[in-house]
């Protein structure tokens, strides 16, 4: 704590601070980084001090911490610095983030053998590429939860104990000390990131979690039990895992880049719906709490079963309720629904003509669903045979995805397609992409696109300017309907 301290103050005092930007940045003052380098520097220390008072560095499961984990550890925490403190695009952070996993990997920690449900598979030559995998999915996950005041930090703290317990039984002292380490730095870490956080954790600190948890994860698998090896890391990281697992099906289904921002996270979500920021940091611990014991249980009976349900018990009750997850499983069953129709018509000599609607509001209240309707009733009068429509509004919580395609008329050679974004006072907040049907009108065509398009902007910015129509957010709502034109 005393070592937090001193870096929030010396940080505050040389300007390395997150300020607010009134859009993805919320918070209502300046707030210093650098809560990452303190609890890297804090396991640092009890760490040596561990292994020159404790006698443990010469126990043998210390090989792969010396060979593979420092190594990627400080690669990682480069690219968390200079993200942190500069910026780095979301290409060249997970070029940094491969190189630190490929380097944990390649210095031994990778899995043999893995089984989920009963099925096992020996990796073989794909075990080194299965645990960059494995590492880049658990840095990403503990990365994106970190959103809100003391998410990420307690997260990873119950993570880490539990793993420090699995570990212990398991005879592994580096796996032990090094999660206990890492727990007891982020819980004296919490005293500052706490809500109002006087410290953040930074991409510093998250991405670390993220390398420590999945360094011990596969250190401490063993062949004889290889449920451990898959079950109980999946049921540990279980909501960093969910939040990123919907992130991306969210962005991808939405015709967004995977890098983009959003505020549809599980903190965002449990916020949004009326918790404070600490409730919502206390409510991740619990069910993180969850998901942790049935890891435990799990690995106590040798049995994956327990792992499993406590899995599908958060996810089911987070879904089911509206809380989380259910609209990105909403849009993953719309294009699952669109493959099936459109492989069912290739099958079929009938003639059908039909066309498809699909709307659905991630966040937020607007109607933009009377923006999106009036559009697909202009759409036929100028050609255009297919849309998807996206608006991305995160400092107003504003978030919705819509499609409509006319599969009556056949793609041609002469099909154009075009991708328009929609700003609002000289921001990006969205864009429409449109596909037209196959002309011969040349620029012709395109004039009809202009007057298509000109009114959409116009209606935008008075639906952004407008109030929301409750004061409270609601669930997201899903609006899916096929209709069959003879």
């Amino acid at each position: 704590m005393a070592l937090t301290r001193f870096i929030a103050t010396t940080f505050r005092r040389l300007s390395l601070i997150d300020r607010p930007d009134g859009d993805r940045k919320l918070q209502t003052e300046s707030v210093p980084l650098g809560g990452g380098i303190a609890v890297a520097c804090a396991v640092a220390i009890t760490l040596s001090l561990a292994s020159i008072w404790g006698g443990l560095a010469g126990d043998p499961s210390w090989n792969g911490f010396y060979v593979g984990l420092l190594p990627a550890a400080a690669v990682l925490l480069l690219v968390g610095v200079i993200d942190d403190f500069v910026g780095m695009t979301g290409i060249y952070k997970l070029l940094g983030q491969f190189l630190a996993a490929t380097l944990l990997a390649v210095g031994g920690a990778h899995f043999e053998y893995i089984s989920l449900a009963g099925v096992g598979v020996e990796l073989g030559d794909m075990a080194i590429p299965f645990a960059i995998f494995f590492c880049l999915g658990a840095i990403n996950a503990f990365n994106l939860i970190d959103g809100s005041d003391a998410f990420a930090s307690s997260v990873g703290a119950v993570v880490c104990l539990t793993m420090g317990l699995i570990s212990l039984g398991r005879g592994h002292v580096a796996g032990a000390a090094l999660s206990f380490a890492v727990a007891g730095a982020l819980i004296g870490f919490l005293r500052y990131n706490w809500p109002p956080a006087k410290i953040y954790l930074g991409d510093t600190g998250s991405m670390l979690i993220g390398l420590v948890v999945s360094y011990v994860s596969i250190s401490c698998s063993i062949k004889e039990q290889a449920v451990v090896a898959i079950a109980v890391p999946v049921a540990l990281c279980a909501i960093p895992i969910f939040d990123a697992a919907a992130a991306l099906l969210r962005r991808v289904l939405t015709g967004q880049s995977v890098f983009a921002a959003d505020r549809g996270h599980f903190h965002h979500s449990l916020i949004l719906r009326g918790l404070s920021v600490s409730q919502a940091a206390a409510v991740a611990a619990l069910l993180t709490s969850v998901t942790c014991a049935g890891a435990l249980a799990s690995y106590a009976t040798n049995n994956e079963a327990y792992a499993i349900l406590s899995v599908f018990a958060v996810f089911g009750a987070l879904a089911s309720l509206r809380v989380f997850g259910h609209t990105e499983l909403s849009l993953l069953l719309h294009q699952v629904a669109k493959r099936f129709r459109s492989l069912r018509k290739r099958s079929s000599a009938a003639d059908q003509t039909d066309q498809t609607h699909h709307s659905i509001q991630l966040q937020g209240q607007r109607a933009w669903r009377d923006l999106w309707q009036a559009m697909c009733e202009r759409a036929p009068s100028y050609d255009v045979r297919g849309m998807r429509m996206t608006i991305n509004i995160p400092r107003l919580h504003e978030h919705f995805y819509a499609s409509w395609e006319d599969s009556s008329a056949k793609a041609g050679p002469n099909e154009w397609s075009i991708v328009v974004p929609l700003n609002y006072q000289g921001v990006m907040v969205g864009k429409v992409s449109l596909k037209g049907r196959p002309s011969t009108a040349g620029l012709e065509s395109m004039r009809d696109v202009i007057d298509f398009l000109e009114p959409i902007e116009q209606q935008l910015a008075s639906l952004i300017e407008a109030a929301p129509e409750a004061s409270s957010p609601a669930p997201a709502a899903v609006d899916r309907k096929a209709i069959a034109v003879s």
